[in-house]
């Protein structure tokens, strides 16, 4: 569906933006098309412990108790991947974070009930033609550490490991 979507939008970028000078007097215009609402950065998160074990699945998370917050203390969009016939098996029991598209960092914090707050950053990088605002993940840090991380085929998506520590 992804790759499906980006052919969708390479169409666009070609008939819609290669010949059209009058946007670069005005300003990038591409703004409504409907389109670019669709393709934001995605990680997803899998929580695992010490021995890399993934907490979810393992049932010692409630994807429920999971808290993101950006700087500013407002929720960060994210909904939980359980094992569905909608995702890869490589995606099963992740948290999914969204980036908003207007920005390349998104730097905030993560509570779990039993395990230290983590401050986490992800960051993106626009590909493309500001046509589109669309953004690739490239990478994610905790606590100012670059954590693993996955691509996935499609180059939508990046699958970040991140290790909690129980609280003492």
């Amino acid at each position: 569906m992804k790759t499906t979507l980006r052919y969708l939008f390479l169409l666009v970028f070609l008939v819609g933006c290669s010949g059209d000078d009058s946007r670069d007097d005005v300003g990038t215009e591409c703004d409504d098309l409907i389109f670019d609402q669709f393709i934001y950065p995605e990680f997803f998160l899998r929580f695992v412990d010490a021995s890399g074990v993934n907490l979810l699945e393992n049932g010692s998370i409630d994807p429920e108790t999971i808290v993101i917050e950006d700087d500013s203390g407002d929720p960060v969009s994210v909904f939980y991947t359980p094992e569905d016939e909608n995702y890869s098996e490589a995606l099963y029991y992740s948290l999914i974070v969204t980036m908003p598209r207007d920005s390349e960092t998104l730097q905030g914090h993560i509570s779990i009930d039993g395990f230290e707050s983590i401050e986490v950053t992800f960051r993106a990088e626009q590909v493309g033609s500001p046509c589109f605002y669309y953004k690739v993940p490239i990478g994610a840090s905790a606590n100012g550490e670059d954590l693993e991380q996955i691509e996935l085929p499609d180059g939508a998506g990046l699958i970040v490991i991140l290790p909690l520590v129980e609280q003492e």
